[in-house]
């Protein structure tokens, strides 16, 4: 696993793009929401925005079933300099108290490709780290830290989590369906509650949530 070394300072022609959703998105938090609601009328040709009270999200068929878990567009954003074609958001549970959750939009490019172009976007991207063609950042929620927040991780696996914890990823890598596209996006994984969910997910936080407590 390598850490990757990004150049410190990005050229002009890189600067980040103002509300960039794929910089919201990279921090896996309640801001790519209300980044959407900012910019539903950008995104008002897209039949599958759904808003609620500051907040936006794609709609999928059924996010509890793998299959119909992923939308894909009839035409990319207009709003990103790379082709977003498409979202996923699944939800399982994995236990009567844990659950997993991902998140995240489907582009048009090779994973590599993407994380080199998003580069100068990503939310603490120096903690991006590099497993093949795969790319992570970390956090970690320990129930029995709360003042501590979100914990950041620097070499995630190979150590046993704290009972009750929440691990939040951001993941970049191929769609296995679909070896052309490239998934951006994050991952929730423990024992979340509600409490969380409003904060990192206020399109599901006001509904029936299996594996959340």
């Amino acid at each position: 696993m390598v850490l990757l070394a990004w150049a410190g300072t990005a050229c002009a022609g890189n600067a980040p793009e103002p509300d960039s959703l794929l910089a919201e998105l990279s921090r896996c938090d309640g801001h790519f929401f209300a980044s959407l609601h900012r910019r539903a009328s950008e995104l008002s040709g897209n039949p599958y925005l759904a808003k609620g009270t500051g907040f936006a999200y794609f709609k999928v068929v059924d996010r509890t079933v793998p299959e119909q878990s992923v939308r894909h567009f009839n035409a990319p954003l207009p709003t990103e300099r790379l082709d977003v074609v498409g979202y996923f958001d699944a939800h399982m549970s994995l236990s009567a108290d844990d659950a997993f959750l991902a998140w995240g939009f489907l582009l048009r490019a090779p994973a590599q490709e993407v994380a080199k172009a998003t580069q100068h976007l990503i939310w603490d991207k120096e903690r991006l780290l590099q497993d093949g063609q795969l790319y992570t950042r970390t956090e970690l929620w320990d129930p029995a830290q709360p003042a501590n927040g979100w914990q950041k991780v620097a070499t995630p696996g190979g150590t046993e989590s704290p009972p009750d914890s929440v691990e939040r990823v951001l993941r970049i890598e191929a769609d296995e369906k679909d070896p052309s596209l490239t998934r951006f996006g994050c991952v929730l994984q423990g024992t979340v509650t509600p409490e969380m969910l409003k904060s990192l997910r206020p399109d599901i936080s006001g509904g029936k949530t299996s594996g959340a407590k």
